[in-house]
């Protein structure tokens, strides 16, 4: 009896250890959902949890011995909705995939149509993205003002949209 409880034990705690696996630096939840960012030299780009980080999340280029990574607070990003985690997401990882230097508004226009191609973000969710962005200030780093950004977003998407029609 001990050896089919041990054995029954044994088998019940596989899938977790199957779900440890793929919640990894290179396959993290974001919102929920399984995702993966390559890089636009083909490598995978890790997303790093950082509880001491004073922002959502920050992108690190490769130099040598260290290759291209994202830190991110998961409680600052836990605190957005699931359409504005994925979108920022996307917009990392966009900024890995379309080397550097990429403009913010390409690293945005880039998210979505990714998000769209893969069934995560709605047209109404691209509002409540557009209203999250619009509320906030000017953010350096070269971001448009939050109206204007939101604004270029929805052109994106239905670009995206529209072309797989």
């Amino acid at each position: 009896m001990r050896c089919v409880l041990l054995a029954f034990t044994m088998l019940v705690g596989l899938p977790g250890l199957a779900r440890a696996q793929v919640d990894s630096p290179y396959n993290p939840r974001i919102a929920g959902v399984p995702v993966r960012c390559v890089s636009s030299t083909g490598l995978p780009v890790a997303f790093v949890p950082n509880t001491l980080l004073a922002d959502v999340g920050l992108g690190f280029p490769a130099w040598p011995d260290v290759p291209a990574h994202v830190e991110y607070n998961p409680g600052m990003l836990a605190r957005l909705s699931p359409a504005v985690q994925l979108f920022w997401f996307g917009h990392t990882c966009a900024h890995e995939v379309l080397a550097a230097p990429s403009r913010e508004e390409d690293a945005d226009c880039w998210a979505l149509q990714f998000l769209e191609r893969q069934g995560l973000v709605s047209r109404a969710q691209v509002g409540e993205i557009q209203s999250y962005l619009g509320a906030r200030p000017v953010v350096k780093w070269d971001h448009q003002p939050g109206a204007e950004r939101a604004r270029l977003l929805l052109k994106c998407y239905d670009r995206a949209s529209g072309a797989r029609k």
